[in-house]
């Protein structure tokens, strides 16, 4: 093999292997899934297949702190509260309503918020906000959907909540802790001053404790039930000239097409710009070596040609 050809494989192994490691590094230093991903996974993996029919007693069993644990580093349970969004096309938006409404309290659920409006040209929507228990979320959403024509939109998000729902019980238990020293010292004083005092000090503790237990039931009743907002909009069958005529549903289309592409564009715009400072440094090295490389094939080349003409004159 003559020299130019080793030159130019060398060049190629060079260019070849700097490729790899720009596509191996960033997998390597990509965070694997921690424990509480996996977690995630499986709660929601079992809560969706307990189904509508699960009691409020088992809900709430859900989000109790694990009594039986004989360690005091267990992990506790995961506190999440599941939401979700629906958009339906229907045949009849008034029938819809109200089939969800059934379907909803057949599985233990609640209804938040029912609006009904109709518009001009004869058209109905509606709009509902409703509870379901969160591990029947799922089987909720498909028998939501088995009432509609079409389902124009469909998201499900969850929320961890797990720090903040412990930090409130441990606040509480310090209230609560605090309040019965109060109750101590009110049964040790002896003058009207100090009873006052220590009167509005309790009163105080004791309004502190009534807000955070509010506060608690609240994300308590979140955590159990999840909130599904549904939009009804009703199957137009007006024509023109034998056409289905859908002006307003297929702008919306559009509109909500157009939001996402400008978020994807900027989510990308961004990363570039973060990014930056790396693809740079990657350039410059990538162009450093093929400098080094254009040098060596230049140095190399004279003498290459020189070999070859000493052996055509041999």
């Amino acid at each position: 093999m003559s020299k130019r050809r080793k030159v130019l494989w060398a060049a190629v192994a060079v260019l070849l292997l700097l490729f790899l490691v720009a596509i191996s590094l960033p997998n390597l230093r990509r965070p694997r899934p921690g424990p509480q991903e996996a977690a995630l996974s499986s709660t929601w993996a079992s809560t969706a297949a307990t189904g509508l029919h699960n009691t409020r007693q088992e809900n709430i069993g859900l989000v109790q702190p694990n009594a039986t644990s004989d360690s005091a580093s267990a992990v506790p349970d995961r506190k999440l509260i599941h939401n979700a969004e629906l958009g339906l096309t229907v045949v009849d938006v008034r029938t819809a309503a109200e089939q969800i409404r059934r379907i909803t309290e057949a599985g233990r659920g609640e209804i938040d918020n029912l609006e009904i409006t109709e518009g001009g040209g004869g058209s109905v929507s509606a709009t509902l906000v409703v509870r379901v228990p969160a591990s029947g979320l799922e089987i909720a959403l498909t028998e939501y959907k088995k009432l509609a024509v079409r389902t124009d939109h469909e998201q499900v998000s969850g929320r961890d909540v797990t720090r903040e729902f412990y930090d409130n019980e441990a606040h509480m238990r310090n209230l609560r802790a605090e309040e019965q020293q109060y109750l101590t010292i009110m049964k040790q004083a002896h003058t009207v001053s100090d009873t006052l005092e220590v009167s509005e000090k309790l009163s105080d503790v004791r309004d502190r404790i009534e807000r955070l237990q509010a506060q608690i039931q609240v994300m308590t009743h979140d955590i159990e039930m999840s909130a599904v907002g549904i939009t009804l909009s009703q199957e137009s069958d007006t024509r023109v000239l034998g056409i289905r005529w859908r002006p307003l549903y297929n702008a919306k289309i559009a509109t909500r097409e157009l939001l996402v592409g400008l978020g994807e564009w900027t989510d990308w715009v961004v990363a570039v710009l973060i990014r930056l400072p790396l693809i740079l440094l990657w350039a410059l090295t990538v162009g450093a070596l093929l400098w080094v490389v254009w040098k060596i094939g230049r140095a190399a080349w004279p003498r290459f040609l020189k070999a070859k003409n000493a052996g055509k004159a041999q």
